[in-house]
């Protein structure tokens, strides 16, 4: 490959930049090339004051980004899976693409707490800090002692806020404290997926690009892992077709083990409280797993669940 410059997007927080780092030095090792980072501050970044169901959801997070990316001011965006929607609009209508998924990091939530280890050495009571409705309702689940208040910001704000004792505890991804270069086993812990399953993608990044763009898109190739691009498609899957929005506590794992898929998911109520109901199947077919689950969660309720709203008093989170 021919010496050349190619512009990535990123997002501007410490975790958004190790990200995009890591695959600019991949990039640059594979290629012979060099990647300039062009730094964004999105709509997402910068309204912290409120939950993200309240002015526009997770597209926030991407679409400066992905405009600049239409008109051709960069060739390519490394997103977190998580924080892109899962009906990405832009690729249907604009010409965009996903042009890799590199291999996963570790999929699981981790617990940020000074005292306990486990979601079950909280004290009662305890004041647990997260932004996302999917971890409130399992956590409550399981706890529903717990007083769980929203949380937003960076991850490094938010590790910062439980150390200073604003909360008993926070969770957060255990991806994004593995990158961001915070993750500290004295103070953090995973959390089985028993106890409380991943958001669709969460763990894997997504590398996007314009379809016309046949050379970057044979750049990128090379860092595409097929097993965490089927699993994460069929975890976004399953939310789209559940009609999932940034309302939606809906957790989902996937994992590709030879030609056997196996889906997990989770449903909670819109508000973030419980009820959850479960579903799991396994098949040599992805398309029959993900339509297992679906059909299960639906026949529980998940539908009727997901439309109601939050009980008077609790707080209504991301």
């Amino acid at each position: 490959m021919s010496s050349q410059t190619l512009k990535m997007g990123t997002r501007g927080s410490l975790l958004a930049k190790a990200q995009s780092s890591s695959i600019a030095r991949m990039l640059e090792s594979k290629h012979g090339l060099t990647v300039e980072s062009v730094i964004y501050k999105t709509m997402g970044d910068k309204i912290l004051d409120r939950p993200l169901h309240e002015f526009g959801g997770k597209g926030l997070f991407t679409k400066e980004i992905e405009e600049d990316l239409i008109a051709g001011k960069i060739d390519f965006i490394v997103h977190s899976c998580k924080d892109v929607p899962v009906t990405m609009p832009l690729v249907d209508q604009h010409g965009l693409m996903i042009g890799a998924v590199p291999e996963r990091e570790d999929h699981r939530d981790a617990l940020v707490c000074a005292t306990a280890k486990s979601i079950y050495d909280l004290p009662e009571g305890a004041v647990v800090g997260t932004g996302s409705l999917r971890r409130r309702c399992q956590l409550l689940a399981v706890r529903p002692d717990l007083r769980v208040e929203a949380l937003r910001g960076n991850i490094d704000t938010r590790v910062r806020k439980c150390r200073d004792g604003e909360y008993a505890a926070v969770l957060l991804a255990m991806a994004g404290l593995i990158r961001g270069g915070l993750f500290d086993d004295t103070t953090m812990a995973p959390i089985p997926s028993s106890q409380m399953l991943p958001a669709a993608g969460q763990g894997a990044l997504l590398i996007q690009c314009r379809k016309d763009d046949q050379r970057t898109r044979d750049i990128l190739a090379v860092l595409n892992d097929r097993n965490t691009a089927a699993a994460v498609q069929i975890e976004r899957n399953l939310v789209a077709a559940l009609n999932g929005d940034c309302h939606s506590p809906i957790a989902a794992l996937a994992v590709v083990c030879g030609d056997v898929f196996t889906l997990q998911a989770a449903v909670g109520a819109r508000g973030g409280h419980p009820p959850i109901i479960r579903a799991c199947a396994s098949s040599n077919s992805s398309q029959e797993v993900l339509d297992a689950v679906t059909k299960s969660v639906i026949r529980q309720g998940a539908i009727e669940l997901l439309e109601t709203e939050a009980v008077e008093g609790l707080c209504r989170l991301q």
